[in-house]
């Protein structure tokens, strides 16, 4: 099949990355479901005591999990030096306000009618903070983004004491138990509303790190210059051993610790991210080299990027109507869920192509 030639506008890297990482965040979104509102992003395996639920759940916590969501703000912050390329002046601010303040909307309404872990909710108001970013000088965003990674760092220290030290507590009522709509709808809703308290108060700078270090590769065009593919290379072989041996050994203690076998309260929470980005730094640059290199896989990914707000926002649907306590309450299994998580994603890769260039209408309706 011919691959449709991407919009005006597009970036093909862009869009197939953006494609790439919704497949993390629909696994772990599905696969850790039943552990809602208090887990997350994983629970534990299941079936209990079943080696390839354990094996898969592991895989999981090693390779999958913080991925999807990093990668996505940075492409956030990345997409705005795109935009502001092809739009300047008061113009352009007031379209990309009206932007976010529908991708507010969207959030909000996303997190307390069908999935409190919302992620829309949070870049969009990182997207409000940074909207004049866009204008500054690199040297000013370097500045900005040491800034926001030693106010995450210390944020971070201190949810890892709280975690540490925090008495257990009788475990809330999973959101996957049987419950009729009113009650259901309540509790996911309190449940967003809390995690979003405690995501502004101490969860903002670091996916503002990653959109503001996006926004910097944009504008030097990071993903399609040629000077910068030397220096990506040596990075990618110097980095993925040692990325991969961090990601290894903290995912390794999270899952270890989700298995009943360590401190259920593992403050590894507070950092999980960051092993996640480091490994990101050297796997995306190999993507990238590869692509350059006239590798075709990652181009046919791209298609389905153009609708990652559409595949974020029908596997939430999905998971209200088969997995929530609302809905059929469905629970069957780590193994099964990643492997319907896997078929979801691929579903969106063989319809994406066929739309050829029309938007969804979420996609339409937020770039009115």
């Amino acid at each position: 099949m011919t691959l449709p030639a991407p919009p005006r506008g597009r970036d093909t890297a862009v869009d197939a990355l953006r494609a790439l990482a919704l497949l993390p965040v629909v696994a772990i979104n599905w696969v850790g479901y039943a552990s809602l509102p208090d887990g997350g992003p994983l629970g534990a395996a299941q079936p209990s005591g079943s080696w390839l639920a354990e094996a898969v759940n592991w895989l999981l916590a090693v390779l999958v999990m913080g991925k999807g969501v990093s990668l996505l703000a940075f492409l956030f912050g990345y997409s705005q030096s795109l935009s502001r390329r092809g739009r300047e002046g008061s113009q352009a601010l007031r379209h990309r306000r009206r932007r976010m303040g529908r991708l507010l909307l969207l959030g909000l309404l996303h997190g307390l009618l069908l999935y409190m872990g919302d992620i829309l909710t949070t870049y969009a108001l990182c997207g409000l903070l940074m909207l004049r970013w866009s204008g500054l000088r690199l040297a000013q965003l370097r500045r900005r983004l040491v800034l926001l990674l030693g106010l995450d760092l210390l944020l971070s220290g201190v949810l890892a004491v709280a975690l540490w030290n925090s008495p257990a507590m009788t475990p809330a009522v999973s959101l996957s138990t049987p419950m009729d709509w009113s009650g259901w709808l309540g509790s996911n809703a309190y449940n967003f509303l809390f995690t979003q308290f405690w995501s502004v108060l101490l969860g903002l700078p670091l996916p503002l790190s990653l959109m503001t270090a996006g926004l910097m590769a944009g504008r030097l065009r990071l993903f399609s210059h040629r000077r910068w593919r030397a220096g990506m290379r040596r990075w990618s072989r110097r980095c993925l051993l040692p990325a991969l041996a961090l990601n290894l050994a903290g995912g390794s203690a999270y899952w270890w610790a989700l298995s009943g076998r360590g401190d259920s309260n593992s403050s590894y929470l507070a950092f999980y991210l960051y092993p996640a980005v480091l490994l990101l730094s050297a796997v995306v640059p190999m993507l990238l080299l590869g692509w350059q290199a006239g590798s075709a896989w990652l181009g046919r990914l791209a298609p389905a990027g153009r609708h990652t707000l559409s595949l974020y926002l029908c596997s939430s649907v999905l998971s209200l109507l088969l997995f929530s306590g609302a809905g059929l309450a469905w629970q069957p299994g780590t193994v099964l869920l990643a492997l319907l998580a896997l078929l979801y994603w691929g579903g969106w890769l063989w319809l994406a192509p066929r739309l050829g260039g029309r938007r969804l209408p979420p996609e339409a309706w937020l770039a009115r």
